[in-house]
C-alpha cells in the first residue's frame, strides 16, 4: 500500500476527464475511467476485499512430498486498490496495489504476506497511444507442476508500448518488456533453485491489426525474446525465442454489442522456436499458442474453450525446458438473474526432450471444477466451489490426486484492465 501514497498528492492535480483519443485502446481507457467504482473530483478509485481458496485442501503439496498427504484449511485474503488519475486531456496515470495474506491453519510455515504493485502512464493521442509502466511483485506462490510447493518469487518488470491506428480498420503496435525473476535460495535435487532459474527476460513484439467490424479484430504477431540466466555457471541455459502467430480478438465494446455478438475472448496460434545456448541441449520448436474464448449459446447458457501450448523453463538439471500443453472447456448455466452454475474440465501434459541419452518423459494432468456463483448485492459476490485434480508423473509413476472444497467472496470492485496486445509465450 505504500506505493499508493503518491496518489494523495495527485488527488489535487487530477484534471477533468475527457475522451482519450480516437484509437480503440484510447476508447477502452475512457471506458475504464467511466466505469470506476468511486469518483473524487477527477480521481477514480476501485477497491475491494476478497477471500479466495477459503476451504479444505486434501493435500496442499499435491503428492510432491511422496509421503503422507498434507491436508489443511486455507484462505487467501486480499485488498486490491486501483487509482486512476487523469492528469490532462490526454495523459492518465493508473496505479494498482494488491496486498495479500495466505493462511494455512496447521502448516504454519506456509503462511505468507504477498504484494503486487503496478503503475502505468497512458498517453492517448488522436491516432497514437503510448504506454509505459512497471510491475513489482513479491509473492510466495505454488511454483509449477514440476515443483508443487510454495516458493518466494520476486518479479520486477518495465514495459512500454507504441500503438498507431492508421485508419479505422488498420493499426500497428510495438511492445517491449524487460523482467527480472529472482527466487528464494532453496535446494532442490542437490542444486540451488535460485542459481538455476534466476534470469532476465527481454521480449519484443510487433503486431498488425485489421478490424473489419466492431465485434472482432484479426491480427498477425511477430515475437523475439532473449532469456539470460544470472546464476553462477548457468550461462549455458541462456536462450532466444522466435515466433510468428495469427489470431482474432473478440472484443465487444459495450454490453449491447456483447449481447449481439455472443462471442468474447481471443486466440493466438502459430509457430515458436526456442534456441538454447548449450550445444549439448536440443532446441525446441513447433506449434504454440493460447486461446480463451466464450460463446453464448443462449441468453442463459455459455460455453468456454481453453487452450495453451508453449515452452517453460525446467527446474531439473537434465532438461532446460519442457513443452506444456493444456486444453479444456467449460459450461456456464445462468439459473437466475443473480445465480449461475459453472463446470470446467482441463487436460494437460508436460513433455521433456531426450537429453544425453536419457529417455524423454511425459507427465499428464486432469482437473475438474464445479462452482455455484451468487451475486448477493451490487458490490457483493460469492461462490461455493469444489475441485479435484489428478496427475501421473512419467510412465512408471503412480497417480496422485487431491480435492478442494471451499468458497470465495468479493466485496467492492478490484479494478479493471485495458484490452491491450498480449506479449510473449515462453516462461
Amino acid at each position: 500500500m505504500a506505493y499508493l501514497a503518491l496518489a494523495v498528492w495527485l488527488v489535487g492535480t487530477a484534471g477533468t476527464v475527457y475522451g482519450q483519443g480516437h484509437t480503440w485502446i484510447g476508447e477502452g481507457l475512457t471506458r475504464m475511467i467511466d466505469g470506476a467504482q468511486w469518483r473524487i473530483g477527477g480521481l477514480r478509485v476501485n477497491a475491494a476485499f476478497t477471500l479466495a481458496n477459503a476451504g479444505y485442501n486434501s493435500d496442499i503439496f499435491y503428492g510432491f512430498l511422496q509421503s503422507d498427504e498434507v491436508p489443511d484449511w486455507t484462505i487467501a485474503a486480499s485488498t486490491p486498490v486501483q487509482l486512476i488519475v487523469p492528469l490532462t486531456k490526454t495523459v492518465v496515470l493508473d496505479l494498482s496495489d494488491a496486498p495479500q495474506y495466505l493462511f494455512y491453519l496447521d502448516t504454519a510455515r506456509e503462511r505468507a504476506w504477498n504484494n503486487t504493485f503496478q503503475g502505468r502512464i497512458h498517453f492517448a493521442l488522436e491516432k497514437t497511444y503510448v504506454q509505459a509502466g512497471c510491475n513489482i511483485a513479491n509473492v510466495r506462490r505454488r511454483f509449477s507442476p514440476e515443483l508443487d510447493i510454495n516458493i518466494r518469487e520476486q518479479r520486477n518488470s518495465l514495459d512500454g508500448m507504441i500503438f498507431w491506428q492508421t485508419t479505422k480498420r488498420t493499426s500497428f503496435a510495438v511492445l517491449y518488456e524487460r523482467t527480472r525473476f529472482e527466487y528464494e535460495d532453496i535446494e532442490y535435487m542437490g542444486t540451488s533453485l535460485a542459481e538455476r532459474l534466476n534470469r532476465n527476460e527481454d521480449l519484443l513484439d510487433g503486431i498488425v491489426y485489421v478490424q473489419p467490424g466492431p465485434q472482432w479484430r484479426p491480427f498477425l504477431d511477430g515475437q523475439y525474446g532473449v532469456f539470460t540466466f544470472t546464476g553462477e555457471g548457468s550461462g549455458l541455459r541462456d536462450a532466444k525465442s522466435y515466433g510468428v502467430f495469427g489470431g482474432i480478438e473478440f472484443v465487444p465494446e459495450t454490453e449491447e454489442t456483447a449481447a449481439r455478438t455472443g462471442v468474447r475472448g481471443a486466440f493466438r496460434l502459430g509457430y515458436l522456436r526456442l534456441d538454447i545456448a548449450d550445444p549439448g541441449q536440443p532446441d525446441g520448436s513447433g506449434f504454440s499458442g493460447e486461446a480463451n474464448v466464450t460463446v453464448d449459446l443462449t441468453r442463459k447458457t455459455s460455453i468456454r474453450v481453453l487452450f495453451s501450448r508453449g515452452f517453460e523453463f525446467s527446474v531439473y538439471s537434465g532438461a532446460i525446458y519442457y513443452l506444456s500443453t493444456r486444453y479444456g472447456g467449460g459450461l456456464l448455466q445462468r439459473l437466475s438473474r443473480r445465480t449461475s452454475l459453472s463446470y470446467e474440465v482441463f487436460l494437460g501434459r508436460m513433455s521433456y526432450p531426450e537429453v544425453g541419452g536419457v529417455q524423454s518423459r511425459l507427465d499428464r494432468f486432469t482437473g475438474h471444477a464445479l462452482s455455484l456463483n451468487f451475486r448477493l448485492a451490487r458490490d457483493l459476490e460469492a461462490a461455493l466451489s469444489g475441485a479435484i485434480d489428478l496427475r501421473r508423473l512419467g510412465a512408471e509413476a503412480t497417480s496422485r490426486s487431491r480435492y478442494f472444497i471451499g468458497f470465495s467472496l468479493t466485496y467492492g470492485s478490484a479494478g479493471s484492465e485495458l484490452t491491450l496486445p498480449l506479449i510473449g509465450l515462453v516462461r
